[in-house]
């Protein structure tokens, strides 16, 4: 299942998430923005996931650096994992 895209204006970020329904398992990651939204930073989370193969809800679950003046508590990365899982959730 493909989700997204999410788009985070506050980080200028725009992700899409691909994850297997039935397993969970992150599959892949789109990342695009601006020069200066670590963009190389928040793909090497999501090559990182996927080569432990990892799960698309256990990406939320990553302890990362975050700057508390500035920003998020979760990562751009994280929540479109977290909105990737709401909405392949069995209802």
């Amino acid at each position: 299942m493909v989700a997204g895209p999410y788009a985070y204006l506050d980080t200028g970020v725009t992700l899409r998430v691909t994850g297997d329904r039935t397993t969970g398992r992150l599959l892949g990651m789109q990342l695009f923005g601006h020069k200066n939204a670590e963009i190389a930073k928040r793909t090497d989370i999501a090559a990182t996931a996927i080569y432990h193969g990892m799960t698309v809800d256990a990406v939320s679950d990553l302890d990362l650096s975050y700057t508390p003046p500035l920003g998020s508590p979760w990562d751009a990365v994280q929540m479109a994992a977290q909105a990737w899982v709401r909405e392949t959730r069995p209802r």
